[in-house]
C-alpha cells in the first residue's frame, strides 16, 4: 500500500479543489430539502408586523428630521444639567405632539 502524504496549510477550498461529488439518492433528497426550506424562510421574512405597518408613515427623511431636532432638545437639556429626558406622543387633531420632560432622578 503507497503512502499518502496530506500538505499541511490547505485550506478547506485548496483541499476540495478538483473534487466532483456524484449525485445520489441522499444528495438529491437533501438538495430538494434545502430548495422548499429556503421558500418556507422567505415567506415567513416578508410577513410584516403591526410595528412594521405603523413606521411606514416615517420616511427617512422624517425620521432624520425628528432625529436633529430630538438632538438638539437633548443639547438645551445637557446645558441645563439634565442628563435624561422623557418623550411623550400625544394627538391634537390633526397633529401631533412630540413633548418632553426631564426624568425625575430618583
Amino acid at each position: 500500500m503507497a503512502k499518502f502524504k496530506i500538505q499541511k496549510g490547505l485550506s478547506d477550498a485548496d483541499m476540495m479543489k478538483g473534487f466532483v461529488e456524484t449525485e445520489t439518492f441522499e444528495t438529491a433528497v437533501l438538495k430538494d430539502d434545502a430548495k422548499a426550506g429556503n421558500k418556507a424562510v422567505t415567506k415567513i421574512s416578508h410577513q410584516k408586523t403591526e410595528d412594521d405597518f405603523y413606521q411606514e408613515f416615517l420616511t427617512e427623511r422624517i425620521k432624520t428630521e425628528i432625529g436633529k431636532l430630538l438632538l438638539a432638545i437633548k443639547m438645551d437639556y445637557f446645558k441645563e444639567d439634565v442628563k435624561d429626558f422623557s418623550i411623550q406622543v400625544k394627538r391634537n387633531g390633526n397633529n401631533i405632539l412630540l413633548e418632553t420632560a426631564p426624568k425625575k432622578v430618583k
